[in-house]
């Protein structure tokens, strides 16, 4: 499937009216989706969150920030098609002082949008090297639609990139998908550290870790038992887990279809679980 038509989205002042006076407007909760591990299930889990939370009537955009575009072919467009880009929108506010950023936003349905990527984006580590406030490119594009938005969801590169910094750099809290493996506990400590160093060089001190969800968990093995056990019990006191997601084949069947997964099969024991978190961001987002 092939999807190419755009629908801007106005971004909203900084300002609404109620009852007669003037009310601070919301500004949307920005969610960096990262862990510099490849295959951990973070396009899922920013489509996943960000489609229960639109289907829950919140306002949500998903930016996909890899060059792979993952999350761009998991909705069921062509990176290849696509003319306006979060690459566009990054290069124009480098050169322009208004970005047209709403000009990239796809609406999917009257609560669900999208900024999508391609290869293009690939070049973006050459560019943003390039520039003064580097680390800040993303967070600058995306200040004048922050209050047409309740949440916005970064579906990060699977590196420890110019790109990811960016991301962190714009970030309210971070969500780190982790696959139960041996030695995670190592390759987690080491993207903490990064979440560290950018608040400590005060590229973003208000970031903060919402938690973990473990992802394509099985329980079975005991090998898989023992290291969750362990990774959990490390974690302790520091870092929430949100969740856990359970290898399913359904999760393999709404990419093929290029379906969200919680509305290719809404009952579905992955679905219910990425919905069950969902949920309990919003509680804790007021």
């Amino acid at each position: 499937m092939s999807k190419t038509a755009t629908r801007p989205i106005a971004s909203s002042g900084p300002t609404t009216e109620a009852q007669g006076e003037l009310q601070p407007a919301r500004r949307a909760r920005v969610v960096a989706v990262a862990n510099q591990k490849g295959g951990v299930g973070k396009t899922t889990t920013a489509q996943a969150l960000g489609t229960a939370l639109a289907d829950m009537g919140d306002r949500v955009l998903l930016i996909d920030l890899d060059p792979q575009a993952s999350l761009t072919i998991s909705l069921g467009y062509n990176p290849a098609e696509m003319t306006q880009t979060i690459y566009n929108v990054m290069c124009e506010y480098t050169t322009q002082e208004a970005p047209a950023t709403s000009q990239a936003v796809i609406a999917i349905d009257d609560h669900l949008s999208l900024i999508p990527s391609n290869r293009s984006l690939s070049a973006a580590e050459i560019m943003l090297l390039q520039r003064m406030r580097r680390e800040y490119v993303l967070a600058d594009a995306l200040e004048p639609i922050l209050g047409a938005y309740d949440w916005i969801f970064l579906d990060c590169p699977p590196s420890l990139s110019i790109l990811t910094v960016n991301a962190l750099a714009c970030a309210d809290s971070c969500i780190v998908p982790v696959h139960p493996e041996p030695l995670v506990t190592a390759a987690v400590e080491s993207f903490f550290e990064l979440i560290f160093n950018v608040r400590r060089s005060r590229l973003n001190p208000r970031l903060t870790v919402a938690g973990i969800i473990l992802t394509r968990v099985d329980p079975r093995p005991t090998l898989d038992r023992e290291v969750i056990e362990q990774f959990t019990e490390s974690l302790r006191g520091q870092v929430p887990i949100l969740g856990s997601v359970r290898n399913s084949v359904r999760v393999r069947e709404a990419s093929a279809q290029r379906i969200p997964l919680t509305r290719y099969r809404p009952a579905a024991e992955a679905a219910s679980a990425y919905r069950q978190i969902a949920e309990d961001l919003r509680v804790t987002s007021r």
